[in-house]
């Protein structure tokens, strides 16, 4: 008979998902994730596998939670041009709230070109995300609101992609006022 769990598996998950988040994965120790998961290596190992299994849960996590962050900020707008501006400022918003840059795109630069399963939980949840805007933007033309000659599917690419631009631009030019300013000209480009 199976011994229950004297912790919470999700509550500990979120410990280790805040360590991969703050460190990346390479940085991080097997010994720093017993520290911040407060677990010794068996109950680790029995739970969620090896330090890989447990980064690719922590990754699908962040990215889910990231993709109905998104998919929430949009959501409630009459008008899809109004719902893809509420996602791109929503997406400006986290970059200057968050403690640390996004691990979708932290793990994309560390990971993606060497991992295949990394990369492949990148892309699903970026796909997901796509058809979102692309959605949107498609529902925009025919209200009129975004322009015909414009591909929404290469639109949505292009305000995905600057997604990653404004964490880039905000860790390395620690300018808060510039990434709102580069979130207002997406807005614009789009409108146009």
């Amino acid at each position: 008979m199976a011994r229950n769990k004297a912790f919470d598996p999700e509550e500990r998950l979120e410990k280790a998902k805040d360590l991969f988040w703050e460190k990346g994965y390479n940085a991080t120790s097997m010994q720093d994730i017993v520290d911040a998961m407060g677990l010794n290596r068996a109950s680790i190992y029995d739970t969620y596998g090896d330090k890989h299994s447990l980064f690719l849960q922590c990754l699908t996590s962040y990215a889910v939670t990231s993709l109905e962050d998104y998919c929430k900020a949009g959501a409630v707008c009459q008008s899809p041009l109004l719902a893809v501006e509420k996602i791109v400022k929503r997406a400006v918003q986290r970059t200057l709230e968050e403690d640390h840059s996004c691990m979708v795109a932290k793990s994309a630069f560390e990971l993606a070109d060497t991992d295949s399963r990394v990369k492949e939980i990148i892309k699903t949840q970026g796909d997901k995300l796509h058809a979102v805007i692309t959605t949107l933007l498609q529902k925009a033309q025919q209200a009129g609101e975004v322009k015909a000659d414009k591909d929404p599917a290469i639109l949505a690419r292009f305000i995905i992609a600057s997604f990653g631009s404004f964490w880039q631009v905000h860790i390395t030019e620690d300018n808060p006022q510039l990434v709102q300013q580069l979130g207002n000209y997406l807005l614009l480009f789009i409108r146009q």
